[in-house]
């Protein structure tokens, strides 16, 4: 056989790549230097199930129970209210299974349009009543979350509503004040749930934002293998006691067991003690470091604007005004640089930094982004002088275990260099509701061309990936705004998630005939 998988992961980490994406660990970094070479080269030795002696994660009495105690206490050693459970399933289970334990079959449920596309998946399985608010954009597409009056007035407009849901902080690293969001919702019975994936790191210095924990949320949700040392899909779920009486945990528990695997993997937990450790024994020390690399960074780079983000380990960095969109310059930096970023959107790219970045790392990226600008590589409506020297090598092709990435080929970065400036803003008109998700997902369905879709029903997700946030969800009329935003993504080859049509040329409409 043939392994694809196998031996295209392999060939990208004997490349060693600088990471600046997820997970946190950044190729298990940390772990290899500090006493857990063991469980890195034995790895499969700890590989087991629910056996005498491993206890049993959907019913936790020994070793697991007692695990997750302890890593509340390093955590969040001023909660003792909240209950700490370990997920397997990444954060979306415990959006999932938080959202399925507080709502009934076509409640209300308020939620910021930026939210992850499981609170979607979530309203779509309990027939839940989405109410949006807002989302603020930058002209960067920065999501920089919702103004605290947007959610105020909601849910003075819809107090017969069941949860509030809010994300923060947003993908880019931003947040905005949520106590006042919180209480309010309090008054009116509501639970308030917060997606926090992305603000695991947060207890590690004064200098970020504090916790919705801190501000007595019901639920709230973060993904360690994010922002920390922690394998993927690791995440954790924080339950406020004062807030969440037994009966309603009782329902937690079921919901959970619906959500995430019966298999709960011993490598994901096992990887939460070690990345918990970690963060107690060196977490502060290296994040001391990790942003004084950063700030170092940001005070030398003077050819590129950098976007102000709350959370400092959140770096945007505007490529399109060098002449370049943000999903080439992506390529470039991978292809020619060894340096793979997190995400990209047209205006520029996002680096995701942890306490396992070095100060190496900064300094091949920022001697990457100097040269770029000295070659003049990329220029917009002028005359290009770059000289293209072949980021392979003229003939050679991107290949991972015998499957060809044509995307990435020699020829297809070269062309990169008349990087197209077009206008492609994130759509910010929440789409008008025709249909529930349930009822539109339930309902025939027919493929039209996308051109010809304005006014019509949609009846699929459409989910630009990453950040994974859905532009029009089934159900919702399609615009011209929204049309206009794939055409153009479809142009520079953005990711779309959601589509049926490979191509992007035609959508899933809702047959209402």
């Amino acid at each position: 056989m043939n392994k694809t998988i196998y031996d295209a992961v392999k060939k990208i980490r004997q490349e060693n790549i600088v990471s600046f994406h997820m997970p946190g660990h950044k190729y298990g970094r940390l772990p290899r230097k500090i006493e857990y070479q063991e469980f890195l080269s034995d790895i499969y030795e700890f590989d087991t199930t629910e056996i005498y002696g491993t206890d049993n994660l959907h019913n936790p009495k020994s070793i697991i129970k007692q695990s997750q105690i302890n890593s509340r206490k390093v955590l969040f050693p001023e909660s003792d209210n909240y209950d700490l459970i370990y997920l397997v399933n990444g954060s979306t289970c415990g959006i999932e299974s938080s959202i399925f334990c507080s709502v009934k079959k076509g409640d209300k449920i308020i939620l910021n349009r930026g939210c992850h596309q499981s609170v979607y998946n979530s309203c779509l399985v309990s027939d839940l009543k989405p109410i949006f608010v807002g989302e603020n954009i930058s002209k960067e597409g920065v999501f920089i979350g919702v103004e605290e009056r947007e959610y105020i007035e909601a849910i003075e407009n819809n107090k017969d509503a069941s949860v509030v849901i809010i994300t923060r902080p947003t993908y880019y690293g931003m947040v905005f004040d949520v106590e006042n969001i919180i209480a309010k919702a309090h008054e009116y019975g509501m639970r308030v749930i917060v997606d926090e994936a992305h603000g695991a790191h947060f207890n590690l210095h004064d200098i970020f934002p504090k916790s919705s924990v801190y501000f007595g949320a019901d639920f709230v949700i973060q993904s360690l293998h994010k922002t920390l040392p922690c394998f993927t899909q690791a995440s954790v779920l924080l339950v406020n006691r004062d807030r969440i009486n037994r009966s309603e945990m009782g329902k937690l528990s079921s919901s959970l067991n619906i959500f995430e695997s019966s298999s709960p993997s011993y490598l994901l937990m096992s990887s939460i003690e070690i990345c918990v450790e970690q963060t107690e024994k060196f977490g502060k020390k290296l994040m001391e470091d990790l942003l004084n690399n950063i700030y170092i960074f940001k005070r030398k780079v003077k050819n590129y604007k950098i976007f102000e983000t709350s959370d400092p380990t959140k770096i945007f960095i505007n490529t399109i005004d060098k002449g370049i969109n943000g999903h080439d310059f992506a390529k470039l930096l991978r292809y020619k640089y060894n340096i793979q970023v997190e995400m990209s959107n047209y205006s520029g790219i996002l680096m995701l930094c942890s306490i396992c970045n070095v100060k190496k790392d900064f300094d091949l990226l920022y001697d990457a982004m100097n040269d770029i600008v000295e070659k003049n590589m990329f220029t917009l409506n002028s005359d290009d002088n770059y000289e293209y020297d072949g980021f392979f090598g003229y003939d050679e092709k991107v290949n991972y275990g015998g499957v060809e990435d044509k995307s990435v080929s020699d020829d297809g970065i070269k062309s990169l260099k008349k990087s197209k400036k077009i206008d492609l803003d994130f759509p910010s008109v929440i789409p008008d509701r025709r249909l529930s998700p349930r009822d539109a997902f339930d309902a025939t369905k027919v493929s039209i061309d996308i051109e010809k879709s304005v006014g019509k029903v949609c009846g699929e997700f459409i989910i630009p990936y990453p950040p994974g946030v859905c532009i029009i969800a089934p159900g919702e009329i399609i615009s011209e705004e929204i049309i206009d935003f794939i055409v153009k993504a479809r142009e520079i080859n953005m990711e779309i998630n959601g589509m049926l049509s490979g191509d992007f040329s035609k959508i899933q409409i809702v047959d209402c005939d």
